[in-house]
């Protein structure tokens, strides 16, 4: 039985976005589950409502509006999740989530997960535009190459008689979850579909298969149902029990079973624990960890007292620019040369490097405060290739003792999670050996009110989702942003930093903003490698 993710990763991220997919699909996900609609000027696009007005707020009719009408609007706007009822998921008017198109979807979804779509009925019942939007919907399927993981259903039984006639080899689903189980069992028979698209509590309840259950159970037996049952847990929120996966796991005539939360189904995967650390005491683990500098100067210090501590103290004022023309030339070369070295003194940091490699596709969760939350400073949580090195028991003297490793942003290639400035949580990444070409996603929830939060960073091949929660906002785990980065070797290491720098005024940059002190903790690290599902 496959596990299935309904609109993605939904309950952590708006539904049907490439950030919902792929969080899904890094927690482990067998299959993807997402919905087309026709827009007014024929695009392809993935939403499961036919209005825009439940995601974004603003009311419309897909089919009446226009691919740019789509993109002005922010299908992020009214996503919050559990027991969050002030989160907001961009907190700038300037950014927006965009509705995502089914051919561009295509092209960065992972390559080795099937694919469940609805061709949804709202399109094709009573538009007249059937014939246009099948086609456009097997076209990309075909194009794409992906008809061999990929099972389409809809509502609309036309729908369904078309695709098979354009794709003959393409496998389909009945669907009407409104008809009593017999008559959706008669309507797979009569349309000749390879599986059935249902309601969990009608194929499985108390324990046991209900008759519906076990008449689908028997037509898979006898060949006429060669897919079987495609269940999903029509509940508020759409999750399943442990104790239902365990009951329905091993029966065949079970295609998948879908979640809105791969975090709720966590116990589908097989995990080994590397590292559950709290950091208690002062006592350093050396045998794990290493405590190191991202410069060599003397505002920083790492130690560790119930947590990881990096103090970074006080930067005295930046004097006046001298008043003589060859002495501020001077200053500005020597400015210029401190750049170049990326050795400045006003820029500390550093944390906490494991010297265990990990393996493959992983989980990492860290707790953190932080005493100040503003522009010039960050945190993050990442993987590298590199480890860690030697600890550093004393502030560096020199540079030869500064470790990039422990540079946020710094040792590329890298991703990870991190607290952004005052701006919000986000994803990092870099994918070559250039400090400045690093990539950042857009900030997600409110950064300027919370000091202390839990992240989350999980890899499954190439690609990495960044989870935050925190006890002011975002009470259950949001996806803050998803990368796909194939420079990453299969093991890497994991680093917990932070840092600060030196900020030009935005409203002046001639000058520079007050660089001040800064304090971050980081508690209670976690680490779980989890196995392929094969060995399950």
């Amino acid at each position: 039985m496959r596990l299935a993710a309904h609109r993605g990763n939904r309950l952590h991220a708006p539904e049907n976005t490439r950030l919902a997919l792929i969080s899904a699909y890094t927690g482990g996900a067998d299959v993807l589950e997402f919905d087309l609609q026709l827009t007014k000027d024929g695009h392809l696009v993935v939403s499961h409502d036919p209005t825009t007005d439940r995601l974004t707020g603003t009311a419309g009719r897909i089919s009446d509006l226009t691919w740019a009408d789509l993109r002005a609007l922010d299908f992020g706007e009214t996503f919050q999740p559990r027991n969050s009822p002030q989160f907001h998921f961009y907190t700038e008017p300037t950014r927006l989530l965009a509705i995502e198109t089914f051919p561009a979807l295509l092209e960065v979804l992972p390559e080795d997960v099937d694919l469940l779509i609805e061709l949804k009925h709202d399109s094709s019942l009573t538009t007249g535009r059937r014939d246009e939007f099948v086609r456009k919907a097997i076209d990309a399927i075909q194009r794409h190459g992906i008809e061999p993981r990929t099972v389409v259903y809809s509502k609309d039984t036309d729908n369904l008689r078309l695709a098979r006639t354009l794709a003959p080899e393409l496998r389909l689903a009945a669907f009407d979850f409104e008809l009593p189980p017999d008559q959706q069992l008669a309507l797979a028979n009569s349309l000749k579909a390879d599986g059935l698209v249902t309601d969990l509590d009608s194929v499985f309840a108390q324990g046991q298969l209900t008759p519906f259950g076990q008449a689908l159970q028997s037509a898979h037996g006898n060949g006429q149902l060669r897919l079987g049952a495609i269940l999903y847990p029509h509940r508020d929120p759409g999750v399943f029990t442990e104790a239902e996966w365990k009951a329905l796991k091993d029966l065949p005539f079970i295609w998948s079973l879908s979640t809105d939360s791969l975090l709720d189904a966590a116990f589908c995967r097989r995990s080994v624990p590397l590292i559950k650390e709290s950091f208690k005491g002062e006592d350093v683990k050396r045998s794990h960890f290493s405590f190191g500098y991202a410069k060599a100067n003397r505002f920083g210090k790492i130690y560790q007292k119930d947590g990881v501590h990096v103090e970074i103290a006080k930067y005295p004022p930046f004097p006046e620019p001298p008043a003589d023309p060859l002495e501020r030339r001077l200053e500005n070369i020597e400015n210029k040369l401190t750049y170049t070295a990326k050795d400045w003194p006003y820029y500390s940091g550093g944390g906490v490097g494991v010297t265990d490699g990990i393996r493959g596709d992983f989980a990492a969760e860290v707790d953190y405060t932080v005493e100040n939350v503003q522009q010039a400073t960050t945190l993050e949580m990442a993987v590298v290739n590199v480890d860690p090195g030697a600890h550093q028991a004393e502030p560096p003297t020199s540079f030869r003792e500064k470790d990039s490793f422990f540079d946020p942003h710094g040792a590329p290639p890298f991703v990870g999670v991190e607290h952004d400035e005052d701006d919000g949580y986000r994803i990092n990444w870099n994918l070559g050996t250039e400090y400045d070409n690093n990539q950042y996603g857009k900030p997600v929830g409110d950064g300027k009110t919370p000091r202390a939060a839990r992240l989350r960073l999980e890899r499954r091949g190439a690609f990495f989702a960044a989870y935050y929660r925190n006890e002011i906002d975002a009470r259950d785990w949001v996806c803050c942003g998803v990368a796909r980065n194939e420079s990453l070797n299969h093991t890497v290491y994991l680093r917990c930093v932070g840092k600060r720098w030196r900020q030009e005024n935005p409203v002046n940059p001639e000058e520079y903003l007050p660089v001040t002190p800064n304090h971050f903790v980081f508690r209670n690290l976690t680490i779980d490698r989890f196995l392929p599902r094969r060995t399950l």
